[in-house]
């Protein structure tokens, strides 16, 4: 047994030693194997493993969870940042990079709550054991700094991260589809500068990425991202009038040009803002966002952008 134990540990070492988390890291972890309960074998393969982490914690439908698999994100979610912060490493196994992005966007009412940093409930519930509920449904929530860094993890494959992103934007999209027109100051500026704050991580994310690669190779990414996300969303996009959220998320990717530098496109850095004045134009009311709405957004976006560099700035430090 000794010799097993000592060829289990040189095998997870030089997994990590590569620059991500192995997934036999994570299938020695006491929460995967409750999360993932009767679908739980030593032996799983990574793929098999990313199945099953799916099967316990992902809804029938998007955004619904029961108590059961709610926990079971919560396990996933803090047994992968666990096992990143104690290695050091900011990537995870490639056969895991899509199923947790899967995850991540079917908790995205959850996440994009996280990512924002500003719902109280979600800052008091994330030190708590178990997820809560409300007249909305079940809810989860971890500490953001543990959410960016399996976001982060996740991010080297341009399809996981375009699932994520796209996800953010759905919501961000139903969330300014959700704005009465008669609406005005903090119930105006509140939603707005809230979409563009959590889409200020996934920006920082963005930025980390290209900062641990070369620029071809992040060039390549910008491409890849982007071509995944126009083949996410229905061209041309939904009317208006038939379905308000269809058509701020798809107007806005329809307006995404392939990349050509390593550079972050416009399209992300200032998503916040685009997505107002695409919602702005499709009401056809006359509503023009104003230019203290506008910076708001800005300031939003940024500062989350910094704020989630610098965590991630931190663990590479640490690691």
């Amino acid at each position: 047994m000794a010799a097993v134990g000592a060829g289990a540990w040189w095998w997870t070492q030089s997994d990590e030693a590569d620059g991500q988390v192995s997934c036999s890291t994570l299938l020695a972890d006491a929460r995967i194997e409750d999360a993932l309960g009767s679908s739980f074998r030593e032996d799983m393969s990574c793929s098999e493993l990313g199945g099953a982490m799916k099967k316990a914690a992902a809804g029938n439908e998007a955004g619904v969870h029961t108590e059961t698999q709610a926990q079971a994100m919560r396990d996933i979610l803090q047994s992968a940042d666990d096992a990143l912060t104690t290695s050091g490493q900011k990537s995870i196994e490639p056969p895991l990079r899509l199923p947790l992005a899967q995850l991540i966007a079917d908790y995205t009412p959850d996440t994009y709550e996280i990512f924002k940093a500003l719902d109280a409930d979600y800052v008091k519930h994330a030190s708590d054991d178990e997820p809560w509920s409300d007249a909305s449904g079940v809810h989860m929530a971890v500490w953001d700094d543990t959410l960016i860094r399996v976001t982060r993890a996740v991010a080297d494959s341009p399809d996981a991260y375009a699932y994520v992103r796209d996800a953010q934007t759905r919501h961000a999209a139903r969330v300014l589809a959700g704005i009465p027109r008669s609406a005005d100051g903090v119930t105006l500026t509140t939603p707005a500068a809230g979409n563009a704050a959590a889409l200020g991580v996934l920006d920082a994310v963005a930025q980390d990425v290209a900062q641990g690669t070369s620029s071809q190779a992040a060039t390549e990414w910008n491409k890849d991202v982007i071509a995944a996300l126009k083949r996410s969303a229905p061209n041309p996009a939904a009317s208006y009038s038939s379905d308000p959220a269809g058509y701020i998320r798809g107007t806005w990717v329809a307006q995404l040009s392939p990349a050509t530098t390593a550079v972050a496109p416009k399209e992300f850095t200032e998503q916040g803002v685009q997505l107002l004045d695409i919602w702005a134009k499709g009401r056809a009311d006359g509503f023009k966002p104003s230019g203290s709405l506008r910076k708001d957004c800005r300031n939003s976006q940024s500062e989350r952008y910094g704020d989630t560099l610098d965590v991630l700035k931190k663990q590479a430090r640490e690691g």
